[in-house]
């Protein structure tokens, strides 16, 4: 007897249900390889930067709590956030070194005390540490802000993961007639939480005006360093008291005997070049640390030589003007200090494109204290 229409149809149901459901399955079969070879490619690199990430932030969240509690007193009136905000970017001057702030205290309490001063504190260190500490505002706390420099330090989290997911989404994939289709989004979204990457912050750290770095303690032993001998003093004071009648070359000769005088005080060899403009430069060894000596040299050869104008009130004379600026254009000046007391008389400085030397102070005709500034002839600055 032969089968019914029914069970025909029923038979070529059965058949292509089968067929349908070996499709899918292949499908889905693909698809699980792809989520189980992405998440294991994943593992390693995810907990690579999960370990740097939470490093970096918990030392960074560390040193700015030290900072808070070492540099910025509760009586600045500061919020809590505004103290992490002045710690941050007192952190960020530094190099994200602490011990460099303390450092760079520690040389500021050493320079005040060089020139008289026991008060110099907390609170005089902020002041030539920021623009204006009282107008900073912020409103990220310390885990956002430690979160942050975490980000910009280790780089962004590994994106294999996502990568990979988008691929496994433009694999073919069944409607599920006959099975349970897989949800990648969902699989994926639960695969990434367990590899526990660290939640993005959105955002940049507070920007905060700051002064810039001035290691006023090594300037004072320069100076000290190149100060003259009382001879030495003696002779150039009986020199300049002839300066009324003095030309360009006279000038010139005394900065040379000041200029040697400040050189020998170095353990340096040297040579002596003679420059077309009638002034001359010293050529030393080679290398860092004597190039560093050389500068120091023409800085301090300048000072002297500028303070003994000064002295007989002689700075404004045309013939020295000329002479210090040709020999300030070959030397290297010292940035402008952030507080006016941190100006050494004779020194030579420089702000953007103007170069001047500060002459110190003089009580003028009113009976008020002036201060001194030469500046340099513009046909010398380079």
């Amino acid at each position: 007897m032969g089968l019914s229409t029914f069970q025909k149809f029923a038979i070529a149901g059965g058949e292509a249900a089968k067929i349908v459901r070996e499709t899918e399955r292949k499908q889905m079969d693909g698809i699980k390889n792809a989520l189980f070879k992405s998440i294991e490619d994943s593992v390693a690199p995810a907990a690579e930067y999960r370990q740097k990430h939470l490093l970096v932030k918990n030392k960074a969240k560390e040193d700015l709590q030290n900072i808070m509690n070492q540099f910025i007193p509760d009586d600045l009136d500061l919020t809590q956030t505004e103290k992490v905000a002045a710690a941050q970017a007192l952190y960020a001057k530094h190099g994200y070194n602490p011990e460099k702030i303390s450092e760079a205290y520690q040389d500021k309490v050493i320079s005040s005390q060089k020139v008289g001063s026991k008060a110099y504190n907390t609170m005089a260190f902020l002041a030539d540490e920021f623009q204006d500490i009282k107008a900073i505002s912020n409103d990220m706390d310390i885990d956002k802000i430690s979160t942050i420099i975490a980000q910009n330090k280790v780089g962004a989290a590994p994106t294999g993961f996502d990568t990979a997911m988008q691929l496994v989404k433009t694999m073919p994939q069944s409607r599920g007639l006959v099975t349970d289709p897989i949800n990648v989004s969902d699989v994926g979204a639960k695969a990434k939480a367990t590899l526990g990457l660290p939640e993005v912050v959105e955002g940049e750290l507070p920007s905060i005006p700051m002064k810039p770095k001035y290691e006023h303690n090594k300037v004072l032993d320069e100076v000290q360093k190149y100060r003259l001998n009382e001879s030495t003093i003696e002779k150039n004071k009986a020199a300049l008291d002839k300066s009324n009648v003095w030309k360009v070359s006279d000038w010139r000769n005394n900065f040379k005997d000041l200029a040697n005088a400040a050189r020998e005080q170095s353990t340096l060899k040297y040579t002596i070049i003679p420059l077309p403009n009638g002034t001359f430069d010293f050529q030393f060894p080679g290398g860092e640390e004597n190039l560093k000596e050389k500068r120091e040299v023409e800085r301090n050869a300048i000072r002297n030589f500028v303070s003994g104008a000064v002295s007989v009130k002689k700075e404004n004379n045309p013939d020295f003007i000329q002479v210090v600026s040709g020999v300030a254009a070959n030397a290297q000046p010292l940035p402008t200090p952030p507080k006016e007391t941190q100006y050494v008389p004779g020194m030579l400085y420089q702000q953007g494109k103007y170069k001047f030397i500060y002459g110190g102070k003089r009580i003028g005709k009113d009976g008020k204290a002036e201060n001194i500034i030469i500046d340099i002839m513009p046909e010398y600055i380079k």
